[in-house]
């Protein structure tokens, strides 16, 4: 399949990309909502989309595509994602979704899924004795006709698909349907005159062709058992998130500061962050054991991603530290959420810990910050807090 893929995380984006063309898929990849409107003139076999991307949302882009083309296969992956925009993905004309983080053999799975449709009307197409194979252009001619079962496929669209965009005259599109339509039994491909190309329908697949196609199943699952070894290796170099918490680690948070850093230079886009700490969280692992304190933050990670905004980023800093960078929130609004955010740690009740404090230091970027600076300065302002009796904000900005 040609699939376009839309992910900003970039270890998640890659390892995507590299399972899939193993699997034989051509994959054309991006990070950023922007930059796919530019290639949106090429049709795809399948587009998967993260909603939370910077600029343009998966959403508005689902939208965007299915306008163009609504036999376009659209599936929607996300975190945090309310229920709500799941519900819309789904009224907007999305084929699936997948919640993060996924393992990469369901999303092999649902694309198979997907697949197995083309793969289908494929089979039960028979070519001409002396014609067993088709060539690349004319196989991809076919894919596209049997993708829009029923509707018209334009000499544009054969250009944009079949050729990658490639100027062809009409001369030689017609010379491609002519060679297609010589090497197959059944007359299927009809002429929409000045428009161009139809299949309307397929002949039956045979039982003879349905016994093939389980026996092509059966030997697909024995060559996905021998993959899974490899996906076990592409999972364990994704490094971004935190084990315990699932919460983002160190490098993860640099790299998205890096992103924010450049919307703060390019456009004055307000940033902050707060550090927080927990107060006197070496009592809990003394008294408790550290299996108690491991489930306290893990139940601690799961409320703060309740609790901020999906644009909003989380990661563990260290030990009982994390760090929330906040994109375009100014200083009052960083205020009145870390009082909120205080609230609702003091009244969070866990089983034998019960409740817990943190004391928070808060900082807002400057001309020519880097992290380590924004860091610095929360950090102080956090020994501040803690110096005042812990359970207190404080903003070193």
């Amino acid at each position: 399949m040609n699939i376009l893929l839309l992910e900003d995380d970039i270890a998640l984006n890659k390892a995507i990309k590299r399972v899939l063309e193993l699997e034989y898929h051509s994959v054309s990849t991006f990070f950023d909502g922007q930059d796919i409107i530019e290639s949106l003139t090429t049709i795809y076999d399948l587009y998967i989309l993260d909603i939370n991307v910077p600029h343009i949302t998966g959403l508005e882009l689902l939208e965007i595509i299915l306008l163009q083309n609504d036999q376009a296969k659209v599936l929607m992956i996300s975190s945090n994602t309310d229920v709500e925009s799941i519900q819309t993905a789904y009224d907007i004309g999305c084929v699936d979704y997948l919640k993060k983080p996924f393992h990469i053999a369901e999303l092999k799975a649902k694309i198979n899924r997907l697949k197995i449709s083309r793969e289908h009307l494929f089979s039960t197409i028979k070519l001409k004795t002396g014609n067993e194979t088709l060539t690349k252009k004319e196989k991809r001619l076919l894919n596209l006709l049997l993708d829009n079962l029923t509707l018209v496929v334009s000499y544009e669209m054969i250009e944009n698909y079949v050729y990658e965009n490639k100027p062809m005259s009409m001369d030689a599109l017609r010379a491609l349907i002519r060679r297609l339509r010589g090497k197959l039994v059944d007359d299927i491909i009809q002429n929409v005159i000045d428009e161009g190309y139809s299949i309307v329908k397929v002949p039956t697949l045979s039982d003879e062709n349905r016994e093939t196609n389980i026996q092509k199943k059966m030997v697909t699952l024995e060559e996905e058992n021998i993959r899974l070894k490899l996906e076990k290796e592409v999972l364990l170099t994704r490094s971004t998130t935190d084990p315990l918490t699932g919460l983002y680690n160190r490098d993860k948070i640099q790299e998205i500061f890096f992103y924010e850093q450049k919307q703060f230079i390019r456009h004055g886009d307000s940033f902050s962050i707060i550090l927080m700490d927990l107060d006197d969280f070496k009592s809990v692992n003394d008294d408790h054991g550290h299996n108690v304190g491991d489930q306290y933050l893990k139940e601690l990670a799961q409320t703060l991603s309740g609790f901020f905004r999906t644009v909003d980023i989380i990661g563990r800093w260290g030990g009982e530290e994390f760090i929330i960078l906040l994109p375009k929130t100014s200083l009052d609004e960083l205020k009145k959420l870390t009082i909120e955010l205080r609230e609702m740690i003091n009244t969070m009740k866990c089983p034998i810990v019960g409740f817990r404090t943190a004391s928070y230091g808060l900082s807002t970027i400057r001309q020519g910050d880097t992290l380590t600076c924004m860091v610095e300065r929360a950090d102080k302002a956090l020994l501040s807090a803690k110096k005042r009796g812990k359970n207190c904000i404080e903003s070193n900005l």
